[in-house]
């Protein structure tokens, strides 16, 4: 049976809580509702008030959109419609029922150590990113190749629904040929934690850039921590322009053969790394071959774990003053017709019923 959980209305889509925020959108968890009983889950992506302002944040929201019509690939959570109601911009996409790999890494929130995945885990979701990343890097547009990268290989932004299944989201700073002409040296997006360092350096990158993300992704996973860590941004930058210790590869759990496959993915130079996103996970599989039975049904393990915990505190309050006010032009929901009227005759009945009791105990009647 439906729930009725409903907080606000936004265009043709019933919003039920904030999933996060970023600086350019907030996504909430929404569904669309039709006849006889009828809703879809979705997320739905909206552009901030203060983005809308900013012509090349809506370019690059509008890019996303375009670019996730032409992605359909069982790895990559599908966009579903682009619109704008009350205003503002928004995606609508597949709601994946799980949750974040970084919400895995970190299940008891900000203030607990990260916990590292099992080795078979860890690999199958690297696998799966490689799928499709391998499909993005060779997709076709137009009868030539797009030559899509991701640029924001990450925990964030890596998906595992309840069944264990993988899903890479948010190809919001994707590039390639299309944006060619938009890209400028010396501009850095993506997360600085997770960069190869050509990236780092605003230098361009190709799919090598992406797989260097995969090489840092399995890290994070197999110690339980972030690859590069420091007090502010720039540090973090520094350490990822400079590449991993070889040493601290060299003390990561899973074997000899997967460490050296790690430490291709992460070679200083693109051009010492892996050729494409297939030729590691062909090397990925000779160095774990079991992984996928054992990783699919630890990973829905963890998944049902980390999503029957307690949201912590601080994530609690941060989500509750999101939904009001992140969308303010989204109107409350509208109470059914039926209850109105209900309402209005208890209250009818009421006021009838004081009236009574005040005349009683005065000793008056109605006029004949």
């Amino acid at each position: 049976m439906p729930s009725r959980d409903r907080v606000l209305q936004f265009g043709k889509y019933e919003i039920v809580d904030a999933i996060g925020t970023g600086g350019m959108a907030t996504v909430y968890r929404a569904r669309l509702p039709g006849p006889m009983g009828f809703e879809k889950p979705v997320a739905v992506k909206v552009l901030l008030e203060e983005a809308a302002g900013d012509p090349d944040l809506v370019r690059m929201f509008v890019d996303e959109a375009r670019l996730g019509a032409r992605l359909n690939h069982p790895n990559i959570a599908h966009v579903l419609e682009f619109g704008e109601a009350d205003g503002r911009y928004f995606l609508a996409m597949e709601y994946v029922d799980g949750v974040s790999l970084s919400r895995l890494l970190k299940p008891g929130g900000r203030r607990r150590k990260a916990r590292g995945l099992p080795v078979e885990a860890a690999t199958f979701v690297a696998d799966q990113v490689l799928r499709a990343l391998e499909y993005a890097h060779g997709l076709i547009q137009e009868g030539r190749p797009a030559g899509v990268i991701h640029r924001d290989i990450s925990p964030q932004n890596v998906l595992v629904d309840r069944s264990g299944a993988v899903k890479v989201c948010d190809f919001g700073i994707a590039t390639g040929p299309w944006r060619d002409e938009r890209t400028r040296t010396g501009v850095v997006k993506g997360k600085v934690g997770y960069m190869a360092p050509e990236q780092a350096a605003g230098a361009r990158v190709g799919p090598q850039a992406d797989l260097y993300s995969v090489g840092l992704l399995l890290v994070a996973m197999l110690e339980g921590g972030h690859p590069f860590e420091g007090t502010n941004t720039e540090e973090i930058r520094r350490q990822a322009r400079q590449g991993m210790d070889p040493d601290r590869i060299a003390r990561l759990p899973g074997g000899e053969a997967l460490r050296e496959v790690i430490a291709t993915a992460l070679a200083p130079r693109p051009k010492d790394r892996f050729p494409s996103a297939e030729a590691m996970r062909r090397a990925m599989r000779e160095a774990v071959p079991d992984r996928e039975e054992a990783g699919v049904r630890q990973l829905a393990q963890m998944v049902q774990e980390a999503a029957a915990a307690p949201v912590p505190a601080g994530r609690r309050s941060r989500k509750a003053s999101v939904a009001p006010t992140a969308v303010p032009s989204m109107p409350r929901a509208a109470a059914p017709a039926g209850t109105r009227v209900l309402v209005g005759l208890v209250v009818a009945s009421g006021l009838i019923l004081a009236a009574a009791l005040v005349m009683a105990l005065f000793g008056w009647s109605l006029p004949r």
